[in-house]
């Protein structure tokens, strides 16, 4: 057909031998058509090739062209733009259309609904031996099945909604260990972090509370929730508000950084300890928090609903010191409703959250815990 165009004596045969004359490539073994639509103006022509590999004469693919062909008293005239091209090749587009009109034919779609997944053959028939021998599985192998699926599940391809449709019917048991799993590698994975942080003697104390904001639970179960607002006197901007768990009432946590620098001084002469230049202005500062927040007690009553009576503050800062553990315990013995822990102590409260967490998991090996001190209330 040059230019797309057949004079009007030509009848349809004549037709489909010329578009079969316009595929010339030497990889293609046979081909084969059938007329899908014939006139009487409009006519379509299916052509299937039987495409082999160049190097093995062995099949490699099929590829499906329809053409659309006008006639009228002009002669024939083929009309491109209404031609339709699918490949048999990854993905196999002609087999799963094949499937879906085998489908609809054998009228095994009647009353369903919603999205329709195509599945080859010889893949169904794997499945199918699967589902069958599921209920006899080993729990281990129907968990090692669920991490193989797992990592073939495209998560940005698949919503909130769709997982929760999924999981709805299963095991109520089941369920609530997957949620527990998912949530705890998370919680691992965040704990690393920190602990990459606080290694990291350039991390700032903004990315060290922004990672903290992210993760409240590392502070520990006598924390029920964190508030987001930071603003609570007029010159003052807090880093955290957290609301306690056993009485509801309200404790500020001041994040500084985690430096090497020792937190105590020892005074030979006298034999103590006292704050380093470090650590006393950290002091000085939660201290002048706590005052500003009670001499505002009535304002933010009246105002927010929310009671800051006897407020109490905690600061987290520096790292631990071999010898500065009965310093620190003192210290926070003789403070008065102000508590200092160090980034060390931090990690055991998350550590310590994660163990709790995964009771009955071996989430974290006991000589990867460091023990716990007594000194922080969890």
């Amino acid at each position: 057909m040059t230019q797309g165009h057949l004079p009007p004596g030509q009848t349809i045969n004549d037709v489909v031998v010329r578009i079969k004359q316009t595929f010339t490539n030497p990889n293609v073994r046979s081909i084969t058509q059938v007329v899908l639509k014939e006139g009487p103006r409009a006519f379509k022509i299916a052509t299937l090739l039987e495409v082999i590999n160049p190097n093995t004469g062995e099949f490699h693919h099929y590829s499906l062209r329809i053409d659309h062909v006008d006639k009228n008293k002009a002669g024939w005239f083929a009309k491109p733009e209404k031609s339709v091209r699918l490949e048999g090749k990854e993905p196999d587009e002609i087999g799963k259309l094949y499937q879906f009109l085998k489908a609809v034919y054998e009228k095994t779609l009647v009353g369903e609904s919603g999205e329709l997944h195509l599945v080859r053959g010889e893949d169904y028939a794997k499945l199918e031996q699967l589902l069958t021998a599921l209920p006899n599985l080993p729990s281990t192998d129907k968990l090692h099945l669920f991490q193989s699926l797992l990592s073939e599940i495209e998560g940005t391809d698949s919503s909130v909604e769709e997982f929760a449709t999924a999981f709805e019917s299963g095991d109520e048991d089941a369920v609530r260990n997957i949620a527990a799993a998912s949530r705890l590698i998370g919680y691992r994975k965040a704990l690393t972090e920190l602990k990459n942080l606080i290694d990291d003697p350039e991390t700032s104390e903004a990315t060290l509370q922004k990672h903290l904001e992210k993760n409240p639970w590392m502070f520990g179960s006598e924390y029920s929730e964190l508030l987001p607002r930071k603003t609570w006197t007029r010159d003052d901007r807090l880093d955290y508000m957290l609301r306690r768990t056993v009485d509801n009432y309200l404790e500020i946590v001041e994040i500084k950084t985690a430096f090497r620098e020792r937190l105590f001084i020892h005074d030979e002469a006298r034999d103590c300890f006292y704050p380093s230049s470090k650590l006393s202005p950290v002091i000085g500062q939660v201290t002048r928090y706590i005052e500003e927040v009670e001499r505002n007690r009535d304002a933010i009553l009246a105002k927010d609903k929310v009671d800051t009576l006897k407020i109490r503050a905690r600061a987290i800062v520096g790292r631990d010191n071999p010898d500065e553990q009965a310093p620190l315990r003192n210290l926070n013995a003789h403070l008065h409703r102000i508590e200092i822990i160090t980034f060390d102590q931090l990690i055991r409260i998350a550590e310590r959250v994660l163990a709790i967490f995964s009771v009955g998991h071996d989430a974290i090996p006991k000589d990867d815990v460091a023990p716990f001190d007594d000194d922080i209330p969890f």
